[in-house]
């Protein structure tokens, strides 16, 4: 998966919005206000998406998939970057897009919570 490929799967999750609220250089996806993934536009591929990630499981990923990197300016226990160079395959790039979207919306209010659904 490429940058225009995982940015156009999370732009279509449910209620996901595409912000820039750091400026032009990176696009910020959201539901909810809250932050899921971020996506670096000034970069030449391949790009490291940045992505939310349980902290239980973050550390075992990082040593099976090389591609899960430290995300600079990020918690490194709740986000990694995704190395989109390819070596993951597609479709676990798109269940960690989902699984941080997920993680989002379980961290929001209770009242707030029903009305994301969960992926």
């Amino acid at each position: 998966m490429n940058r225009d490929e995982a940015l156009a799967y999370a732009a279509e999750l449910p209620h996901a919005e595409v912000t820039m609220p750091f400026g032009p250089e990176h696009l910020v996806l959201k539901v909810a206000g809250k932050m899921f993934a971020i996506l670096p536009l000034d970069e030449p591929e391949p790009v490291g998406m940045a992505l939310k990630f349980p902290p239980e499981i973050l550390d075992d990923l990082r040593a099976e998939y090389p591609c899960l990197e430290r995300a600079s300016h990020m918690s490194p226990v709740h986000w990694s970057a995704v190395r989109l160079d390819g070596s993951a395959p597609s479709r676990s790039v798109a269940s960690w897009i989902r699984q941080s979207y997920n993680l989002v919306v379980a961290g929001l209010p209770k009242k707030q919570r029903h009305q994301y659904p969960v992926l």
